[in-house]
């Protein structure tokens, strides 16, 4: 919570950075919502706004980095010339970017970081002022960050190097190119709903001064969205984050509670030497500061053990993270970690520290010493209370059992989910040209057909193929697409498709991906062919609802293309997100592409490794090869955050469980040592062991029916903050309830079941000779 949500981010003034974003609320499935910003676009907003200092923008992508030992794929930031300043962190080495670097045509710096300074180039002292080559282009190094610098924060794959955008104002662009992140820094004095009001107003210029038929920001259609820009790096996170530290928070409860009941049974033994402390002068406070000090010396002891153990778990945690935890570097167990580790260990012993006491200093202590003397049995409202601690223990127990639950099945329907795709036996990796070596896309697409021939052709290989966007995680395309015959209709489809993928003419074999009508592509579709286009179910049902598309026509780019056939929907955004329109392009067809996934379907695909790395060596050994991944590994990667949540829930709530177990057979096996005289007396007026045992049985069962009951309705009243964490599974489901009070009902019964047993063994003799 601390390294994630609460510190800020390491930035200059962090609190005035905010993000900037366009939306298209009246897309398919929800619209497209926190969208990127077009040139065009971030060039007006840098004209028209006043509320802020600066407006910067980047855009991720990925170099082929030469220059080292050998080419390497490297993450890398292109930014616009004041964004790294306007961060504020110093470089280890060199300089930051600047806005002189960002003219067009300036000579091509770069500024990198001190993990890829190593890593690539041996920690060379003399890095500053070197060229090294990005696709192909000379770039010279300028600078190097230091470890801690991340920007974006929160990325999956994390920029190790950061080049000038060069966005030219003369030639920015067609508006509706959006690919641009706009991150703004407020100005001194100035807040969001501010500067929110004022880019109400940009919009609403923009209306009354566009043209007609023009892509123009409009508050209904295309308005403008700012928000923190910390809240943004952590928003996808916050609600997992909050539900595992209200976990947390019922553990510590449930843990307090047995500490409270320790110490009030340990009173409760101590009732004659407390009476006799009173009864030479020992005051409230003085009773008070010793039972305190107890549960200090208890919360510290086991906050020293925790620490140990909470040290070993965060680095499980941090090399567990599915990637999709932003800021997992920066966690760790610093000064205010500690100190709110201690302050809290402290509090929970000084509050319960105070229960045992408290029902004692309102006795009366002629009849405290009277009845200590001659028995050591507590009174009914000592059990009682006990017994009320053991519901709360037990009911805070079920919160988190049932949460832990709801994720457990969650992550289970992820499971089921039909992504439309076999995974198994099918090995992929990324490829990347250098794009000064591939000018032309006629050379580019000749590789890619090269590649796909050579490695079909190794021994062992079913097929290979490539594709230029994998599922099912990808980013989402929204291409403006022409329809032949298309009518526009109020709340009804727009000519926009979700995602375009250029893929070889293997590929739906190579994935498994089902025909539904029509045919695959074939040799019939190459370069000199009828352009032609596949299209997946979403988009044949959308565009044309109870017919068949076959022969249809679709215009994504120039030329007019013609539908073939229709394929079995994939999950292309994730797997619990509803599936988009896509539509393929055959390779030989399509414009050439710089990167692109191998796909190869083989039972030793594994294996096959070092061949498919020699053939694409062979090709060009400037190409380098990252992201190699089954897709069985593809798709784990893509229920990663559930699986990690869940695991983490299941964790808290075992402990909890375990913890209210103990709870339980403590306070029967305390209640049992001290009836010991009354089940003697009732074994020797004819009771028997089967009597005592269900005697004690049906004590702890109440008290742990009263607990499960109050612990469902605790559960069904929090359950609801679950709801963005869900899928396929409600937040009152009834059978996950039934069955985790199911799970709690069995603990109580097996905690309750030793003590019960240890009564009904008793030998009445002995039990009245007992005091």
């Amino acid at each position: 919570m601390n390294a994630v949500l609460l510190r800020k981010l390491p930035f200059q003034d962090p609190e005035r950075l905010v993000r900037v974003y366009t939306e298209f609320p009246n897309f398919p499935n929800g619209g497209l919502r926190s969208f990127w910003v077009s040139p065009p676009e971030l060039l007006d907003l840098r004209r028209d706004v006043r509320s802020w200092d600066q407006l910067e923008a980047w855009v991720n992508g990925g170099v082929t980095l030469a220059g080292g030992n050998s080419a390497v794929r490297a993450t890398t930031s292109y930014v616009t010339g004041g964004m790294l300043p306007m961060l504020g962190v110093s470089p280890r080495m060199g300089r930051l970017l600047a806005p002189s670097d960002d003219m067009p045509g300036a000579a091509l710096t770069a500024v990198i970081s001190e993990g890829l300074w190593k890593n690539a180039y041996g920690a060379d002292p003399n890095i500053l002022g070197r060229d090294i080559r990005l696709d192909g282009n000379t770039c010279r190094v300028v600078g190097v960050m230091p470890l801690s610098f991340e920007f974006p924060p929160g990325e999956v794959d994390k920029p190790e190097i950061w080049v000038p955008l060069q966005l030219d104002p003369a030639r920015p662009g067609g508006r509706g190119s959006h690919y641009l992140s706009v991150l703004g820094k407020l100005k001194p004095g100035m807040n969001e709903t501010q500067a929110r009001d004022e880019m109400s107003r940009v919009v609403q210029q923009a209306v009354a001064n566009r043209s007609a038929n023009t892509h123009s920001f409009d508050p209904k259609n295309h308005p403008i969205v700012i928000a923190g820009f910390q809240n943004e790096v952590v928003k996808n996170v916050r609600l997992a984050m909050l539900v595992l530290l209200g976990a947390v928070v019922f553990v510590l409860l449930i843990s307090s509670v047995n500490v409270a009941n320790l110490l009030l049974a340990r009173a409760e033994s101590r009732r004659r030497e407390i009476a006799v402390r009173k009864a030479i002068g020992a005051g409230l406070s003085r009773l008070l500061g010793q039972f305190v000090t107890e549960g200090i010396v208890l919360s510290t002891i086991g906050a020293i053990f925790g620490l140990g153990i909470a040290y070993g778990g965060l680095q499980m945690i941090v090399r567990a993270n599915p990637g999709s935890l932003p800021r997992a570097s920066e966690i760790g167990i610093d000064l205010p970690v500690l100190m709110f580790t201690i302050g809290v260990s402290m509090l929970t012993g000084v509050i319960f520290g105070f229960a045992p006491v408290m029902h004692l200093v309102g006795q009366n202590l002629h009849e405290t010493l009277k009845a200590a003397a001659g028995r050591t049995t507590g009174g009914s409202n000592t059990n009682r209370f006990r017994g009320a601690l053991v519901v709360v223990e037990l009911a805070l127990a079920l919160v988190p059992l049932i949460g832990a639950g709801l994720l457990v099945q969650t992550f289970w329907k992820l499971q089921q989910v039909n992504a439309g795709l076999n995974p198994a036996n099918v090995l992929t990796l990324r490829i990347n040209l250098p794009q000064a070596a591939y000018p032309k896309p006629e050379s580019r697409r000749a590789f890619w057909q090269n590649l796909q021939t050579k490695v079909a052709g190794i021994p062992g290989v079913e097929n290979a193929s490539v594709v230029s966007g994998l599922p099912p995680q990808r980013q989402i395309n929204a291409n403006d697409t022409q329809i032949e015959g298309f009518v526009p209709r109020e709340g009804g489809p727009i000519q926009n498709i979700d995602y375009w993928n250029r893929v070889g003419p293997k590929y739906f074999e190579t994935m498994g991906i089902r025909l539904i009508e029509g045919r695959f592509f074939d040799e019939r579709d190459g370069t000199e062919g009828t352009p032609v286009v596949v299209i997946n179910q979403t988009m044949a049902r959308t565009y044309w609802p109870g017919q068949s598309p076959i022969g249809r026509r679709v215009q994504p780019n120039q030329p007019w293309r013609t539908v073939i056939g229709v394929v079995e929907d994939t999950k292309n955004a994730g797997l619990d997100r509803p599936t988009g329109t896509e539509l393929y392009i055959p390779l030989a067809q399509a414009p050439g592409f710089f990167g692109a996934y191998l796909t190869v379907k083989s039972p030793n695909a594994e294996r096959l490794l070092p061949v498919i790395r020699r053939q694409v060596q062979e090709i060009d050994p400037a190409a380098p090869i990252s992201s190699v991944r089954t897709m069985d590994d593809v798709m784990s990667a893509a229920r990663a955050r559930p699986r990690f949540l869940s695991v983490l829930l299941t964790i808290f709530s075992a402990v909890a469980l375990v913890l209210a177990a103990v709870g339980i057979y403590g306070v029967l096996s305390y209640s049992v040592a001290q009836r010991t005289n009354e089940i003697g007396i009732r074994m020797a007026l004819g009771a028997g062991s089967g009597n005592v045992l269900g005697l004690v049985m049906k004590e702890g069962l109440i008290t742990g029916l009263i607990g499960t009951l109050l612990g469902a309705a605790g559960a069904a009243a929090l359950s609801r903050f679950l709801q963005g964490l869900l899928f396929g599974v409600s937040t009152f489901d009834i059978w996950t309830f039934l069955a985790m009070a199911g799970v709690l009902v069995v603990v109580t019964i097996l905690a309750c079941y030793i003590p019960a047993r240890r009564a009904s063994r008793v030998d009445p003799i002995i039990a009245l000779r007992y005091e």
